[in-house]
């Protein structure tokens, strides 16, 4: 089907199966219980995507199969979670599973993008580690956070100060720290002290218990003496496009490294995380698959993910799933950029 059809489907799926969509987000399976998008199968096709967290969800994901029939995209992802560091494994970050044939587009795939650059100084053990300047990927977070990721750097218009990208829950810690509160790179899981402090907290968008978000994000003011490289592997990042049509993607985070991808769901609704404060549902969100295992892991929260063939930005990586993708090594989930930049009301910084 085309995207209008898909869209059309998806909201024919929510309306009829309202009540059992409800009960699944309500409860057994928890965070993350069921999301409900439109699956991106490259060159012009889509569909349904419904993921699921185990048995949550089972009569939603049925009725799809009725709706959408060889179009709909069922999975079982486990619960979702934010991607702020927590003691991953190396085994978990790397697991090598090969994604089956249909994962990934059949018009654009990951033949049609430039080879990644050579890890060097994007592989992970090295963006965990102390840099100067400062550039995308490496491990950052607000004192009281163990790590995330540097995402890029960002301006507002008519103000000289230069701002660095993550997401809330990685620079101001859920909403729970103070503006002003000392942002370190690396993070403190990597050794970060007081004396790695790059800038301050400035402003997050407040996640909200009582609605869908859009965007988990906030910006830290960097401090005058502390220099940047905001270039990526693929050379700069200054403008965005939308998240869509089987695009291959690319990020660097500080788990995880460089890793390449494909776009496999767009307007993905329900995706609900649980954070201090409780669990946060969002929508609109994009899904990303692993060309080759995970795509990320706990610590790459506030990546940002971009097109390496248009060097565009598509989207700002907060979150994760147990299970699904290559391997089961887990499906990623991101802010639309757009987005993102237009609630901080930022543009991308040019080098």
């Amino acid at each position: 089907m085309d995207i209008q059809a898909a869209r059309e489907t998806k909201q024919e799926l929510l309306r009829t199966a309202a009540t059992a969509l409800s009960a699944a987000r309500a409860g057994e399976g928890g965070p993350g219980g069921l999301l409900v998008g439109v699956r991106v199968y490259g060159g012009g096709r889509y569909g349904l995507a419904v993921r699921h967290d185990g048995t949550a969800g089972a009569e939603v994901a049925a009725r799809a199969l009725e709706l959408a029939g060889e179009d709909a995209d069922v999975l079982d992802v486990g619960v979702v979670r934010a991607l702020v560091g927590d003691g991953v494994s190396a085994a978990q970050r790397l697991d090598p599973g090969t994604p089956p044939a249909d994962r990934f587009p059949a018009e654009r795939d990951l033949a049609g993008a430039p080879t990644p650059a050579r890890p060097g100084r994007w592989a992970a053990e090295v963006l965990q580690q102390r840099e100067r300047p400062l550039r995308p990927g490496l491990s950052v977070a607000q004192r009281a956070v163990t790590a995330g990721t540097v995402g890029g750097f960002v301006a507002r218009p008519g103000d000289p100060a230069r701002y660095l990208l993550s997401n809330n829950h990685v620079l101001a810690d859920s909403d729970r720290a103070a503006p002003g509160s000392a942002v370190l790179q690396p993070g403190s899981a990597d050794g970060g002290t007081a004396a790695d402090a790059v800038g301050r907290l400035a402003v997050a968008v407040p996640l909200q218990l009582d609605g869908p978000n859009v965007v988990d994000a906030a910006l830290a003011v960097l401090d005058d003496d502390v220099e940047i490289d905001p270039t990526y592997p693929v050379g700069a990042v200054t403008t965005t496009s939308a998240a869509d049509d089987g695009l291959v993607v690319e990020k660097v985070g500080r788990t995880t490294g460089l890793t390449r991808g494909a776009v496999t769901a767009i307007e993905l609704d329900g995706v609900a995380v649980s954070y201090p404060s409780g669990v946060v549902t969002f929508d609109d969100q994009v899904e990303v698959t692993g060309a080759d295992g995970a795509f990320s892991a706990g610590g790459d929260s506030g990546s940002l993910v971009y097109d390496p063939v248009t060097r565009t930005a598509v989207g700002l990586l907060f979150a994760g799933s147990e299970r699904g993708g290559p391997g089961g090594a887990g499906l990623t989930f991101c802010n639309p950029v757009d987005a993102v930049l237009e609630a901080l009301g930022v543009q991308l910084l040019a080098p």
